[in-house]
């Protein structure tokens, strides 16, 4: 606790310090608050209600206990940077169990159809995540149950804006389908399932796999004292491998870049000056830096400071305070560079070549960045091309890992994997982290056994908002490509998807290099299933209509099964040509000795003609169903 309170000091002098503090305590409250001990213990009169939170305990109808704000957040730690990284994860601890408690105790409430006490509990949900759409869903609904179906889409409306305001994306389909059926009145009113507890290496797998190359990649450039820059797709794992490896380095500064910053010069170095200067309040600006920074930090002018010239190089302000703030750091950490603006990069560049090579003997600390390549605007992509070329910087690529790293992964999940459930895990997920983390957390959470899993894997919602992400970055005429392939399945191929589209090959072919540079497609295929899953689910209905007609017909030319013909007329909602390819499907069907395909194909085929109201081609369906099962002819429509 010394050393927390007094990092910069002798441990002798800092455990004094730590005794006469106690002592004046002692004073002001007349009692030992604290017990001189080691290791420290609070006096028996203290209570703590943190702990509280933690076990669990249920909510009261009045939330407000839950709702009191950060955790210290009046509390200046101005000089104890151990402190304060101790106070984040302790902050971080109390969101997790604060939404818990809530969580919990909104479904308590509904669970007893107390619908204002469960509706005041969720807006508090929303209060802590505004992003949420769990939280959304569940207001919408609890709104909907009390009868006020106008303010639940009154909800939907504000989960779109945010959602879009925030993120550029739109609800999740799950979401929309809520909003259409409380429209209707049709919502299902079955109970919210309970939580589902997570075991601790699904939230956070304890070893890292599959990165030593890259680690010591990242030695190699630690050594020379390059900035290192870790590229990859989203959910591959940079940011995990960068914290992990500067960990083991010593202390580290963070700062990142947000969305939107690309669009403002300097707004993310503004930002993280500002971060600095706050963590520093001992340090003080003299008047020619506030003239100099007037443009990024205004509300650190003072009177008479616009009346200087402005004469002081910003680029040098800027090193001013970035060296003061680095000052006790081994490393500077920076997230998802790709957002920054490029007058940040070109300004981060001269900081870097001031005092190349990086490291303690310069003056600057090593630095290193997470950056989605794909994501990198023109300029900023140049100013990264030509530190490399100049020697100052390196770049790592982070690949997907490979089947044994991923079964590596999957091992330390603490979760019982049915026999073949590793295969089909390791191929759904295509070798990123994320997606196979939040796909065994999405199984887990919806009560779905991984011993034996369900013939389609549903997408987590949080993967699928990464997807649509880069989705939301294609062309209109990549986008409509990938939907075709998706809606095709196995069946797709550059030709056969221009044919769907009825667009030119030329204009196909050059979309397709699109989705690749996205990594959406890899030579042939997807890059993964839960790309095309997140496609798929992404389709209007109304175009989900149109391209399965559209396969269907180009299939039909191609000479393709009966059976998949037959599906994409069924799924284009044209019974009348998906009946009679059902029924020639359970002859093909047959002919290869595969009875129950027959037998489904034929029940489809008799559900068809009797949806349209032909009960003498069903009932005839049927008859023959029945002796080509009991005969073993194959008997003719």
């Amino acid at each position: 606790m010394a050393g927390l309170l007094w990092p910069e000091t002798q441990e002798g002098t800092a455990r004094n310090n730590l005794v006469q503090l106690l002592r004046r305590m002692k004073q002001t409250y007349g009692e030992n608050l604290v017990r001189l001990s080691d290791p420290l213990e609070l006096g028996p009169q203290v209570r703590v209600e943190l702990p509280l939170w933690f076990a669990g305990t249920a909510v009261g109808a009045d939330a407000s206990p839950l709702l009191a704000g950060d955790l210290l957040d009046d509390v200046d730690f101005d000089g104890m940077p151990d402190l304060e990284d101790w106070l984040l994860a302790q902050r971080e601890r109390v969101d997790a169990a604060r939404t818990a408690a809530l969580v919990k105790a909104a479904q308590q409430f509904e669970a007893e159809a107390q619908w204002a006490e469960a509706i005041g509990v969720t807006q508090a949900l929303l209060a802590q995540n505004a992003l949420s759409e769990d939280h959304y869903r569940r207001l919408m609904r609890l709104q909907y149950l009390s009868n006020d179906r106008t303010a639940a889409l009154q909800t939907y409306q504000r989960c779109r804006q945010m959602l879009w305001q925030e993120l550029r994306v739109e609800p999740m389909p799950v979401t929309t389908i809520l909003a259409q059926e409380i429209e209707k009145g049709s919502v299902d009113l079955r109970p919210q399932p309970k939580a589902v507890q997570l075991p601790l290496a699904v939230q956070r797998p304890p070893v890292l796999v599959g990165r030593s190359a890259a680690w010591q990649a990242l030695e190699e450039g630690w050594r020379r004292g390059q900035f290192i820059v870790l590229a990859g797709v989203p959910g591959v794992g940079k940011s995990r491998l960068m914290h992990d490896f500067v960990a083991a380095k010593g202390k580290a500064l963070r700062i990142e870049a947000r969305p939107g910053d690309m669009l403002v010069p300097y707004s993310t170095t503004a930002r993280n000056l500002q971060a600095i200067l706050v963590a520093n309040p001992h340090y003080r600006l003299n008047a020619w830096q506030r003239r100099a920074l007037a443009p990024l930090l205004p509300q650190y002018l003072e009177d008479g400071d616009l009346d200087l010239p402005n004469e002081m190089p910003l680029n040098a302000v800027i090193q001013d305070i970035f060296q003061m703030g680095v000052r006790d750091v081994e490393a500077i950490v920076y997230e998802d560079m790709q957002y920054a603006d490029l007058a940040s990069i070109e300004a981060g560049l001269i900081y870097i070549s001031s005092a190349f090579p990086l490291g303690r003997a310069s003056g600057i600390p090593h630095m290193l960045c997470t950056v989605r390549t794909d994501e990198l605007n023109a300029g900023t992509a140049e100013v990264f091309r030509q530190m490399t070329l100049d020697g100052l910087a390196v770049q790592i690529e982070l690949p997907a890992l490979g089947e044994h790293d991923v079964s590596t992964l999957l091992r330390q999940l603490d979760v019982p994997l049915g026999e073949g459930i590793e295969r089909r895990l390791v191929q759904f997920a295509g070798g990123n982290p994320l997606y196979l983390l939040e796909t065994v957390r999405n199984l887990i959470e919806n009560g779905t056994s991984l011993q034996r899993l369900p013939d389609r894997l549903p997408v987590p919602e949080r993967v699928s908002q990464i997807i649509e992400r880069r989705l939301g970055r294609l062309s209109t005429g990549a986008l409509n490509t990938a939907r075709a392939a998706s809606i095709l399945q196995s069946d797709f191929s550059i030709e056969l998807v221009s044919e769907v589209l009825g667009a030119p090959l030329f204009d196909v072919a050059r979309h397709w290099e699109e989705l690749e540079a996205a990594q959406i497609m890899t030579g042939g295929h997807f890059a993964h299933d839960l790309i095309y899953e997140a496609i798929l689910m992404g389709i209007p209905d109304p175009v989900l209509r149109l391209f399965h007609r559209s396969a269907a017909r180009a299939l039909l030319r191609s000479g393709a099964s009966k059976a998949r013909i037959a599906i994409h007329w069924h799924q284009g909602g044209v019974l009348n040509e998906a009946a009679p390819l059902y029924v020639e499907a359970a002859q093909e069907a047959f002919r290869l000795t595969r009875l129950q395909e027959a037998r489904h194909f034929i029940e489809l085929a008799a559900q068809l003609f009797s949806d349209q109201r032909d009960r003498d081609q069903a009932n005839t369906v049927r008859r023959m169903g029945e002796a080509l099962m009991g005969t073993g002819a194959v008997p003719q429509p």
